[in-house]
């Protein structure tokens, strides 16, 4: 068994891989949060030069550094980009689209996206949203997640607070006919 080969082919894919963990540490956080089209792209990028550089072999070892750099140096400059022109920004990264607004379902925004009612209703429940009637605003993200703004609590009455409140209006509307009457009585 020639060891000196093998050893090179299991160092060559530690050495790419620990490469791309830099690259990838060197891009942000921006890069290891909830992933963009462009950073996914990106992602998926850094992943086949993993592979074609230190499983397959095809590629050696400097080329894959080049290309992680340029990958890495890419994904710097398109956020930098992104950061300072909102243009470049909607066009990388997307923007967010209205899914519902005051309790309202926005169902040309749902077709827009391609969203069911279903899969809405399951977002909202992961989020303990039981109606729609509850949420102020459902956004769905241009990275993919779903927000949602509920309404302010509004105070709700239930029946036996009307029904109490009631009984407490008759009440008093008998003791004023009762001292309506006390009055007419003293002046006659």
């Amino acid at each position: 068994m020639d060891w000196l080969a093998l050893s090179q082919y299991l160092i060559k894919p530690v050495a790419i891989y620990i490469a791309a963990l830099i690259i990838v540490r060197f891009m942000g956080k921006r890069a290891l949060g909830q992933l963009s089209l462009f950073d996914l792209v990106i992602m998926a990028g850094i992943g086949d030069v993993i592979v074609v550089v230190g499983l397959e072999q095809r590629v050696s070892f400097e080329k894959g550094l080049v290309i992680l750099g340029l990958i890495g140096g890419l994904e710097l400059f398109l956020s930098v980009l992104s950061y300072r022109s909102h243009f470049f920004a909607q066009l990388f990264e997307g923007k967010p689209t209205l899914l519902i607004k005051d309790g309202a379902l926005l169902e040309k925004n749902l077709a827009k996206e391609h969203i069911s009612l279903a899969d809405l209703h399951q977002e909202l429940r992961k989020l303990g949203v039981a109606k729609i009637s509850q949420v102020s605003q459902a956004i769905f993200e241009a990275c993919g997640k779903f927000s949602v703004i509920l309404k302010e609590d509004v105070e709700t009455i239930s029946n036996q607070q009307i029904l109490a409140e009631l009984k407490s209006l008759k009440q008093e509307l008998q003791d004023l006919k009762e001292a309506l009457t006390a009055e007419k009585d003293k002046e006659n």
